[in-house]
């Protein structure tokens, strides 16, 4: 079962440097033009999802939420996706030697939860792959087509191929 996790993982690693190469492509201030979404700029879509993964990795390892090194960072774009990078491999670390039916026990608004280690794993990739969808629908929205491919089923074929490891 733990297979199934560690290839997710690794499917959000790829997906991510996927979009990141794309970002790295264009001029840093388009990162920062607004526009109607979730967030108001790629950049603050991509705060996001490191956020996420920042404080989830946390919970996940007993450490309650911290995510200071995200809500205080103010490197360039580049920085940031190197930052992202290294948190989604430490993610993947956690992942492949992680007890995923392991109750995480956290507070939100009042209320207790306990949630098993795998669904937060699961619930981290999925949150990744729907903010990556909303960055692709961005760079269209800025008359950008050439995008890379980031579904799981591209994953899927590419590894098939011999070209992920």
């Amino acid at each position: 079962m733990n297979q199934r996790y560690l290839d997710y993982a690794s499917y959000n690693i790829w997906a991510n440097n996927r979009l990141i190469n794309d970002l790295l492509a264009r001029k840093e201030e388009l990162l920062e033009k607004e526009l109607v979404g979730s967030f108001s700029t790629i950049r603050a879509t991509v705060l996001h999802i490191w956020y996420a993964e920042t404080g989830w990795l946390s919970r996940l390892n007993e450490n309650g939420w911290k995510t200071h090194e995200v809500t205080e960072f103010s490197g360039t774009n580049h920085e940031l996706f190197k930052q992202w990078q290294k948190t989604s491999t430490e993610f993947e670390k956690f992942v492949n030697q992680a007890e995923l039916e392991k109750k995480i026990a956290f507070e939100h608004k009042g209320r207790v939860f306990s949630i098993p280690s795998r669904e937060i794993i699961q619930t981290v990739f999925n949150h990744g792959s729907y903010h990556r969808g909303q960055v692709v629908m961005m760079l269209r929205q800025f008359g950008i087509t050439q995008i890379s491919q980031t579904d799981y089923i591209e994953w899927v074929r590419e590894k098939e191929r011999g070209n992920i490891k």
